[in-house]
């Protein structure tokens, strides 16, 4: 079976230069994945230890997944960048 050939590959890009080199980039972005909530909520929830475990250990992974989708949505749809591309802010 013949191979498929991708004509439209494009110029190299250096930010995949910079990824399969493992450079240390700056401004990344700010990692919200581990207090996302606390900085959100008001302090009065978390004092309820029932509702503040819901809301870190629950609540916490679901939304930080749907932040993230929104960011590759983006990326998806932004034609300067390469589609893999996944140090977005």
């Amino acid at each position: 079976m013949p191979k498929a050939v991708e004509k439209r590959e494009g110029f190299p890009s250096p930010f995949r230069a910079t990824y399969e080199q493992d450079w240390e980039l700056k401004n990344l972005g700010y990692d919200y994945g581990s207090n996302l909530m606390k900085r959100t909520f008001s302090t009065y929830m978390f004092k309820n230890p029932n509702l503040s475990e819901f809301l870190t250990n629950h609540l916490q992974p679901i939304m930080v997944a749907y932040i993230n989708a929104v960011k590759y949505i983006r990326v998806y749809y932004n034609f300067a960048v390469p589609k893999y591309y996944d140090k977005i802010n």
